[in-house]
């Protein structure tokens, strides 16, 4: 998977990679003494619902290390230097999360209480392929992106969502990475394999569509509910399956 002096001409994840770089940010850059204005229910809210999150950008930290040798061995060095940067974002988002709990003083609900999370990741590497992780990681950016998205606009003016509005810059970089790689391998693969995304993309729902379950109390605590957050997440991603010209094969 090591290549001697490879010529890194694809300029578009050579850019994008760069704009990783410059806008790379630290947890000293968030005030963290917003708090004030978050009542306790909120608080605990907070941490359950967070819990996912918190369990994805972990295991998005595993899955970049592990898709990286693939995406090396293939000889795509242009979208492995952008997939380092992207560790470290995943890696910065645990840790201020990680932060963000010893802040509100509340923790996240233990494993045992989100089965589905380990169903979901599990799901995303089950067939240990670059596109296929990349599509799944897609999805789970827009989860990423409805959760942050959702959580900026019901705390503006506090430390969560303030955190929040700064790692939606790094979630649209990730989908523009995305919107790149994929574009650029879906006109290689066959029908069949392109229906496999969207079995994966159902799959991923419904899995999803249980965790919101266990989760509504903690969303109708703040205003929110599954229905509501899944309906948004759909019409995202079915957004993103037409740009991909993946829509097609729903009628095929």
């Amino acid at each position: 998977m090591i290549h001697v002096d490879p010529k890194l001409t694809d300029e578009e994840f050579l850019r994008l990679f760069e704009k990783g770089i410059n806008s790379q940010w630290g947890s000293d850059q968030i005030d963290w003494g917003l708090t004030q204005s978050l009542p306790e229910s909120k608080k605990l809210a907070l941490g359950k619902l967070l819990t996912p999150v918190y369990l994805g950008e972990q295991t998005a930290m595993l899955g970049v290390s592990a898709v990286l040798p693939m995406v090396l061995t293939s000889g795509q060095t242009e979208p492995a230097l952008y997939l380092s940067s992207m560790g470290l974002d995943e890696a910065r988002h645990f840790r201020n999360l990680h932060k963000l709990y010893r802040v509100l003083n509340v923790d996240p609900l233990p494993s045992r209480r989100l089965p589905e999370m380990w169903r979901y990741h599990a799901r995303l590497l089950q067939k240990r392929e670059p596109v296929p992780w990349v599509f799944g990681i897609l999805i789970s950016d827009l989860f990423a992106k409805t959760f942050y998205g959702g959580f900026a606009q019901r705390f503006p003016n506090t430390v969560v969502g303030r955190l929040s509005g700064r790692t939606l810059q790094d979630e649209a970089r990730h989908q523009a990475f995305s919107d790149r790689y994929l574009n650029r391998m879906l006109p290689t693969m066959d029908v069949a394999a392109k229906k496999e995304l969207l079995v994966l993309r159902d799959d991923l729902f419904r899995i999803m569509e249980k965790l919101g379950e266990r989760l509504r109390g903690a969303m109708e605590e703040l205003d929110w509910s599954p229905e509501a957050f899944l309906a948004e997440l759909w019409d995202d991603t079915e957004r993103w399956v037409k740009r991909l010209g993946l829509v097609s094969l729903t009628e095929a």
